[in-house]
C-alpha cells in the first residue's frame, strides 16, 4: 500500500453531510479519511493487530482543503503508508472528484501495547503493508 497502489474507496456525497454553504463540512472531509483507514484495516485483516493486544491511535492530523464537494458527488478516498518510524506509521491520504483533488490528508498513528505505552510497529504489519524501506522520505 504506497502511493503508487493505493487502497481506495469509492463514496457518494449524502445530502446529510452539507452545510449551511451546501457543500461537505469540512469535519466530514475528516470522517471520509477515517472510514478508509477503518476499510483499510478491515481488508488487511485487523486480527494481527488484535490478536497481539495493540491499538492503534491517531497522534497528528493534519488537513489540506482544496475545493469544495456537493450533494451526490461521487468520490474516492485513497489512502497509502508513506512512512514507518519505530512505532508510528504515516499515512497519506487523499479525496478525489474524478481527477480533481478536493483534500490532502496526513496522519500519524501509534502503535500502543496493552499498558497505553508505544509499542514497536510488529514486522508483520510492515509485511502486510508491503513496507519495504523503514528510511525511506516522506512522499510530498
Amino acid at each position: 500500500m504506497n502511493k503508487e497502489n493505493p487502497f481506495e474507496l469509492p463514496l457518494t456525497v449524502r445530502g446529510y453531510e452539507l452545510d449551511a454553504f451546501h457543500h461537505v463540512n469540512n469535519a466530514v472531509y475528516v470522517q471520509y479519511f477515517e472510514h478508509a483507514r477503518w476499510m483499510a484495516l478491515k481488508d488487511l485483516g485487523p486480527e494481527w493487530l488484535q490478536g497481539q493486544g495493540l491499538t492503534m491511535v491517531v497522534r497528528k492530523l493534519t488537513v489540506e482543503y482544496d475545493a469544495p464537494a456537493t450533494v451526490f458527488d461521487e468520490l474516492v478516498v485513497r489512502l497509502w503508508v508513506e512512512r514507518i518510524g519505530t512505532s508510528s506509521v504515516t499515512f497519506g491520504q487523499d479525496l478525489l472528484r474524478g481527477e480533481k483533488t478536493l483534500a490532502r490528508a496526513q496522519v500519524v498513528a501509534v502503535c500502543l501495547g496493552t499498558d497505553g505505552r508505544p509499542h514497536p510497529v510488529p514486522q508483520q504489519w510492515k509485511d502486510i503493508v508491503g513496507w519495504a524501506d523503514e528510511k525511506a522520505p516522506l512522499s510530498e
